[in-house]
């Protein structure tokens, strides 16, 4: 859970740097570009490092349906938005709106077992929690 939590915290500083990248080669979209490119680069290395085989003998399945490919372009499409809206609208406002809108996704794919994912109800608690997350929202707004 630590991990996971230090994961959530360079998103805003990954959001920063991306913005101030931009601004100097040329706008929020080519931050994002050569946010991308690095991690793609590094993630080659790491791909290269840790497992070879699937590198070597990388073949995209033509069983898995068309939508799993989706996730880098939803990737993209954040990674983009978030460089350019963090200036309009500050870092703490866009990272609880974009967390809201994780969580309440979250709890309806957990729900429904959307996707192909494990169901988990939606219980009292859950709801509770997504209540104090708005209310956290409108008071982070203010």
């Amino acid at each position: 859970m630590l991990l996971t939590l230090t994961a959530g915290a360079l998103m805003p500083v990954q959001a920063i740097l991306n913005t101030r990248l931009g601004r100097q080669i040329g706008g929020p979209l080519m931050g994002s570009l050569m946010s991308f490119f690095v991690g793609i680069v590094c993630l080659f290395i790491l791909n290269l490092s840790l497992n070879y085989s699937s590198v070597v003998q990388l073949r995209p399945s033509s069983t898995s349906p068309w939508y799993l490919w989706l996730g880098g372009m939803f990737g993209a499409a954040f990674v983009g938005y978030i460089t350019w809206v963090n200036q309009k609208q500050g870092m703490a406002l866009t990272f609880a709106l974009a967390v809201s809108g994780q969580i309440f996704m979250s709890l309806l794919i957990d729900h429904y077992g959307l996707l192909g994912s494990a169901i988990r109800t939606i219980t009292l608690g859950k709801i509770i929690g997504a209540v104090l997350i708005i209310a956290g929202l409108v008071l982070i707004k203010k």
